[in-house]
């Protein structure tokens, strides 16, 4: 089920697990939604929900700016702005990349739904009529 992004960090915010497996569910269900309408591709997984007793790593995060990458490049190719990098003990994520990766999903979140939404559908089957078969 999609969570509601979260766009207004500020400094005063503390990333926790229930963040990280907001953003780690939602680009899952991003990829469900694109593979209805687009050629069928994977995104890595990140495994169970985090709890509050794990920790984040750089590779997980860089994992999760991989998937949205993909996901965004693979359907509507938006510009998102710069993709950073992690590393270990170094770089972190600051409250205005995590706005602008959530703001970013949410937008792409907004755009499949109405690409999905404005599909037509046909109501009936081409061909031969029933009486023909």
């Amino acid at each position: 089920m999609w969570i509601k992004p979260k766009t207004d960090w500020s400094n005063d915010d503390y990333f926790n697990a229930s963040d990280f497996n907001r953003i780690k569910n939602n680009l899952v269900i991003l990829r469900d939604i694109a593979n209805k309408m687009y050629k069928d591709f994977d995104i890595t997984l990140l495994g169970n929900d985090k709890t509050y007793r794990d920790y984040f790593y750089a590779d997980e995060i860089n994992t999760i700016e991989d998937n949205f990458e993909k996901i965004n490049r693979l359907t509507i190719n938006m510009g998102y702005g710069e993709k950073p990098v992690y590393r270990d003990n170094g770089y972190i994520m600051t409250f205005e990349e995590l706005n602008r990766l959530e703001g970013a999903m949410l937008d792409l979140y907004g755009k499949l739904e109405n690409q999905s939404d404005g599909l037509r559908r046909l109501t009936f089957n081409l061909g031969k009529r029933g009486s023909d078969l």
